[in-house]
């Protein structure tokens, strides 16, 4: 047997142990937060002028936080929570966690006052110099989830692909779109809170056990090194095969354009994908990109069996008076309200999706023009006679058409002269096609 083929064979049993011990072990790698080396700081509202109180205690390896919810007239979103620090004197330093997949959460969270099992927020925060700043915590990035559990006795496996970067941080922060995904690579502190509307009362949150699973080694790095390795047999192999080392020079230029080529067409392939988001990241509301691609697909003319489709077209009244008084954040706060008021009133079947500044569409599928107009007139009053958060009055004015024989941009020109019929006949009004 030649020395080659003993390299090979050598190389083959080695592969298979490796992701033998890999597929058994590899994603078992355990990280458990000890209450001995990090930090606990019990969180509240007063920072807010709200009323809240809480306190933080260690029992042996436990740590329970007891809590009382408050109402405040400064401030009308009760909260408390735990805050863990992994260095409280520096908090550009975190633990690195890219390599974990799931978080496992020993805690018991109750009402001790009765009622039913309350709900809570996990927060990992993360430290990134290119938008974080050391003296304002609020920059940190809140990779985050809102979870309700019947049992909160039992431990519970939280994979990390589950938590999302909350959109009004990225707002507020005003992050680029290459810094909006979530991220693990340096977590500097792990908060406990009550989940959002938690009612006032009496909570207690015992934290017994914090472990973060992942990969001794993740499984493509460790699948890029094993093909180094069988890359390298091949490129020794060549070399002891290949005479001519001017050939070989010239295959590996080819090589490395075909890669430069390669990485330039994937770079753009990305840059397209990014601004193909289908979600408005404002709102979460469907975008423009996304409704076409789905008319295009239900609703081309070219279809001659295309279902029936109705639209309602609608605007905000007046919303540049909301953003001149109350300022471009308590107005995007408004439209994330408007998107949740209005979509607490569709049935799944409808799509709703935000066309442009304080303009919205929803287009109903399964809905005759008939139905579509008692829908917009129901959204209407739902409008006008919701509490804001600005203690102010909103209204908006619709346009109600349906799909003939003609384009979808058509329909949804006609369906926006009547939204403006609406608002010359002087707004809160809903505008429908004879």
């Amino acid at each position: 047997m030649k020395i080659i083929h003993k390299v090979v064979f050598s190389l083959f049993v080695f592969t298979i142990a490796v992701v033998t011990l890999h597929w058994l072990y590899g994603d078992k790698n355990t990280y458990r937060i000890n209450p001995n080396e990090f930090t606990y700081l019990a969180t509240n509202d007063q920072l807010q002028k709200g009323a809240s109180t809480s306190t933080i205690s260690k029992h042996d390896n436990e740590v329970i936080l007891d809590c009382e919810l408050k109402v405040s007239a400064d401030y009308k979103w009760p909260y408390c929570g735990v805050s863990i620090l992994y260095d409280e004197n520096d908090p550009t330093q975190g633990v690195d966690f890219s390599d974990v997949h799931t978080v496992r959460l020993d805690v018991d969270f109750k009402r001790l006052d009765g009622g039913e099992s309350p709900a809570m927020r996990v927060y990992l925060r993360n430290y990134n110099p290119v938008y974080s700043q050391p003296d304002n915590e609020y920059t940190h990035k809140y990779n985050g989830l809102d979870y309700r559990q019947a049992d909160y006795s039992r431990v519970i496996e939280v994979p990390l692909k589950s938590l999302q970067v909350l959109t009004w941080w990225l707002v507020d922060n005003k992050i680029p779109i290459a810094h909006a995904a979530p991220e693990f690579n340096n977590i500097n502190r792990i908060e406990f809170a009550t989940g959002s509307g938690t009612p006032v009362g009496v909570y207690q949150l015992h934290i017994r056990n914090i472990e973060f699973v992942g990969h001794y080694i993740d499984g493509e790095k460790l699948m890029l090194l094993l093909l180094f390795l069988w890359v390298g047999l091949g490129v020794l192999f060549s070399v002891s095969e290949i005479r001519h080392k001017q050939r070989i020079v010239r295959e590996s230029e080819v090589r490395q354009k075909h890669l430069k080529n390669l990485n330039q067409s994937l770079r753009e392939e990305n840059t397209q994908f990014a601004a193909m988001a289908h979600r408005d990241a404002l709102t979460g509301a469907m975008n423009r990109h996304a409704i076409r691609s789905w008319l295009e697909v239900e609703y081309s003319i070219e279809n001659e069996t295309r279902p029936a489709l109705s639209v309602i077209y609608l605007d905000i009244d007046h919303f540049k008076k909301v953003n001149d008084v109350y300022g471009h954040k308590i107005g995007d706060d408004i439209l994330r309200e408007f998107t949740l008021v209005v979509m607490a009133e569709l049935e799944k079947s409808d799509r709703f999706a935000r066309w442009g500044g304080e303009e919205f569409v929803i287009f109903c599928p399964t809905k005759t023009v008939d139905e579509a107009y008692l829908l917009a007139e129901r959204l209407r009053q739902k409008i006008e006679q919701h509490a804001w958060m600005h203690d102010g009055k909103i209204t908006a004015s619709l346009g109600v058409t349906e799909l003939y024989d003609e384009t979808a941009i058509d329909m949804l020109t006609r369906a926006d002269e009547l939204l403006y019929t609406a608002k010359r006949n002087g707004r809160n009004r809903v505008e429908v096609a004879n």
